[in-house]
């Protein structure tokens, strides 16, 4: 009887040792399963947060650091040519000016979609900003295959689509640029395809171009120009001249321009045209027109002192392509810092105020306010430049060379410059002619109403020195009431 109260308790116990080991690893897989969920999630929430951190908002494709990453790995993967292709929206921003920043939005949207299916596989797709778009294909050995996706993307992209009720029709640009050469990184090789697509831009837009070997070639020789322009700016190399400028019915000495001349180490003298050419980044074009002006500054005073004619103004160039930043954090008014600005003429191109033309019109307001003038240079090029007409404080309009060298042989540039000086009479401005070189182009100018003239055919650009001459010379000659033409 004992015995078998004894062995029921002992087999009560291990049964309850049972149930007890039981219901613990029952609560372990238990445990197992809240582990592996909770990891599941992180892992889902970390794809989660992969994706929005490397992929563009607006329309799914990835971001410029995803592209960036990708191509990365693409390049180091890569045994074989690989293509690069930057499109753009050809005239975004009158879609944005036109119809709202709204349509402008859906229409990026649409476009990545549009783009997304229209691509084969082996191609990535990414948005670096704006309507900025990048595609990459990982097989480039066929080039006239690459051009033929390219082609397939700009039909796709012109279908018709609606927005904000409208039917609209757009047209994409594209630059395709081959790799990888040697050294090349994704930075690198994008930008050899906005090389080429900035030359599809300006062969008509709606066009593919191919960033071939010779276009890559002369990239890097400009850019070493570029380079060497900036260290002789540095080097104190780069100094202004001055070409007067006339008023061409009294042979009255009215003004100069301000010129930058880069005085080379073999004797040469390359003009601001030349210099033109080598300055791709804006930031060396503005750092060009703040040291002529620092060194202008001294002359412009001194010749102040000395008795310039009455109204006579210096003419300076705005840098003919500007960052908006400048406009923004005072660099545009720190090249006149010490200079009465009664004493200048602004001359302000289209491209320099593109980036921020609400910023560059308040500035240039401040400045007119101020006594300074403010010429649009480039106005008989089309709409985009006359269009700045309305938006900016305008004193002048000036007739570009290219329409006055073709003013007495092509009939069309001479109606563009009469409508220029109709349209400048009408608005109560100024109109003036640059290039004037001769007598038969004079003449012409007259003839339409156009009398400020500068140019070869009056004075070249001289030194400071050689300018403070003519101008003591015209003092003379207005005291003996004569003439210098």
């Amino acid at each position: 009887m004992l015995l078998d109260v004894v062995l029921a308790l002992g087999g009560l116990v291990a049964l309850g040792g049972l149930v007890l080991v039981d219901r613990r690893r029952r609560q372990a897989l238990q445990r197992v399963r809240h582990l592996e969920i909770d990891h599941s999630r992180i892992t889902e929430a970390h794809h989660d947060l992969v994706h929005v951190a490397t992929h563009d908002s607006m329309t799914g494709l990835l971001n410029r650091g995803g592209l960036t990453e990708r191509l990365e790995r693409i390049l180091s993967e890569a045994t074989g040519p690989i293509a690069v292709m930057f499109m753009d929206i050809d005239r975004f921003k009158s879609i944005n000016d036109s119809l709202g920043h709204g349509a402008g939005d859906q229409l990026l949207q649409v476009m990545g979609r549009r783009i997304t299916a229209t691509l084969p596989d082996g191609c990535t797709a990414g948005r670096l900003g704006g309507d900025e778009f990048v595609v990459v294909m990982d097989d480039a050995t066929d080039v006239n295959r690459v051009v033929a996706v390219a082609a397939r993307l700009t039909r796709s992209i012109g279908e018709p689509l609606e927005l904000v009720g409208r039917l609209v029709r757009v047209s994409a640009s594209v630059g395709i640029a081959i790799g990888p050469e040697k050294d090349d990184t994704p930075s690198s090789i994008i930008g050899f395809a906005n090389a080429a697509l900035h030359r599809a831009k300006e062969g008509g837009r709606d066009r593919i171009e191919v960033f071939t070997a010779d276009v890559r070639a002369e990239m890097q020789r400009r850019n070493q120009e570029e380079r060497a322009l900036r260290r002789s700016i540095d080097a104190g190399d780069v100094v202004p001249f001055f070409q007067p400028e006339f008023d061409a019915t009294t042979g009255r000495l009215i003004g100069a321009e301000v010129l930058a001349r880069w005085i080379k180490h073999d004797g040469s003298i390359a003009n601001a045209a030349e210099m033109l050419t080598m300055a791709e980044d804006a930031s060396t074009l503005e750092r060009l027109t703040s040291v002529i002006m620092q060194q202008a500054r001294p002359v412009i005073r001194r010749l102040s002192a000395l008795g310039l004619p009455a109204g006579f103004r210096f003419r300076v160039n705005l840098p003919h392509r500007c960052t908006p930043r400048a406009w923004r954090d005072g660099q545009i008014q720190s090249f006149f810092t010490g200079i009465d600005p009664t004493m200048l003429t602004l001359d302000v191109y289209e491209a320099a105020v593109s980036g921020d033309v609400v910023g560059a019109a308040g500035v240039l307001t401040d400045l007119r306010r101020q006594g300074a003038r403010v010429c649009l240079e480039d106005a008989g090029r089309g709409g985009a430049a006359l269009s700045l007409i309305r938006t900016l404080p305008l004193d002048e309009i000036r007739v570009d060379r290219q329409h006055v060298d073709a003013l007495t042989s092509h009939p069309n540039d001479r109606a563009v410059v009469r409508a220029m000086v109709h349209l400048a009479r009408d608005l109560g401005l100024a109109v003036s002619a640059d290039g004037v070189e001769t007598g038969s182009q004079a003449d012409a100018l007259l003839a339409l109403g156009c009398t400020t003239h500068q140019g070869h055919l009056y004075a070249r650009p001289m030194t400071a020195s050689a300018l403070e001459d003519l101008v003591l010379r015209h003092a003379v000659q207005d005291v003996s009431g004569g003439s210098m033409l």
